[in-house]
């Protein structure tokens, strides 16, 4: 198994699916499809408004480079990272990321900075934890939280970092041309987040199951099922039941990426182009579903269009191989 390969190919699958899912944030499946009859040729004709990624790629850029600075995940190093990037500046930032790390950068220390947000911005970035704490759950365990904690103290962000970490580590191991056991795969993810007794999680685990069981839904029903799942008033949004618009609410957004890769196990253009259409979040779930089919296709299944449409392409290919190399080590 070529390990590099796929330290490349998830930081890349990351950045993918948030470059193409950017143009069609906030919007429902059924416009965005509407735009073309192949993707293909819609990328190649427009490739101008696939110009950048957005905060989800930078984070998860920061976020690597404290592991490489660090040799590993160091609370102060990582918060320096995170402070760093209001430098960038910030592309299209999540309000509870930029809420805490500005109050991070004021000084404020992360238990009282972090905001109180369930919401997707700590999945986004997990990617390098899960690669570099792929064979340790326990520090992957322990790191994903307090990435997730340093900027979000809700539950259901601790909760869906955790299982996207544990996704990756899972898949890094794994060769896209003999596939998996579901139901390993699906043991392994409910593991991280079975240790504490926390309301949300017993509700994600069920989520969980659930998707397990229906994993042979029809594409559009099983979005339309999971776009706003675990979503609670006032944050769910009625206007858009039954419709394909993935919740920024991080339980949703991880399984409808969670379904859709599992769905698209044949091919990481297929899964990449339905994750970055899926509706509503889609730069996040393209950038959350991107990393984790990233670390099961690795980089020599990407096609080079896609890897050359990605701003700064090789230093994001350059950050992978540094962050296999401290690995290593």
């Amino acid at each position: 198994m070529d390990l590099e390969d796929k330290f490349i190919g998830t930081l890349l699958g990351a950045a993918i699916g948030d470059t193409l899912g950017g143009p069609f944030e906030g919007q429902i499946r059924e416009q965005i499809i509407r735009y073309f009859d192949d993707f293909d040729e819609f990328i190649d004709k427009n490739r101008s408004i696939f110009r950048t990624y957005s905060d989800d790629t930078q984070l998860t850029i920061h976020t690597a480079k404290a592991i490489i600075r660090a040799g590993g995940i160091e609370e102060e190093i990582l918060i320096d990272e995170f402070i760093k990037w209001l430098e960038d500046p910030p592309i299209g930032p999540g309000f509870g990321c930029l809420t805490s790390i500005r109050k991070l950068a004021e000084g404020i220390p992360w238990k009282s900075a972090a905001s109180n947000s369930g919401g997707n911005g700590t999945a986004m970035r997990i990617s390098p934890i899960g690669l570099f704490y792929s064979n340790n759950i326990e520090q992957l365990k322990k790191t994903a939280s307090l990435n997730s904690n340093i900027t979000h103290s809700h539950p259901a962000a601790e909760a869906g970092a955790r299982v996207v970490a544990a996704s990756i580590a899972f898949l890094l191991y794994k060769d896209p041309n003999k596939g998996f056991s579901i139901n390993e795969f699906f043991q392994t993810i409910i593991n991280v987040i079975s240790d504490k007794k926390v309301r949300i999680w017993e509700e994600f685990i069920e989520i969980l199951n659930d998707l397990q069981n229906n994993l042979d839904l029809d594409l559009i029903v099983g979005l339309k099922k999971y776009a706003q799942i675990g979503v609670k008033s006032p944050f769910y949004i009625k206007s858009l039941e039954n419709k394909c618009f993935v919740h920024p609410y991080t339980i949703s957004t991880v399984v409808c990426a969670l379904f859709i890769f599992l769905k698209n196990l044949d091919s990481f253009k297929k899964c990449i182009y339905i994750l970055s259409t899926a509706g509503g979040d889609t730069d996040t779930c393209g950038a959350i579903g991107g990393s984790i089919a990233g670390s099961y296709f690795g980089f020599k299944n990407i096609p080079e269009k896609l890897v050359m449409l990605v701003q700064n392409s090789k230093e994001i290919m350059q950050l992978g191989k540094q962050l296999y190399q401290v690995f290593n080590k």
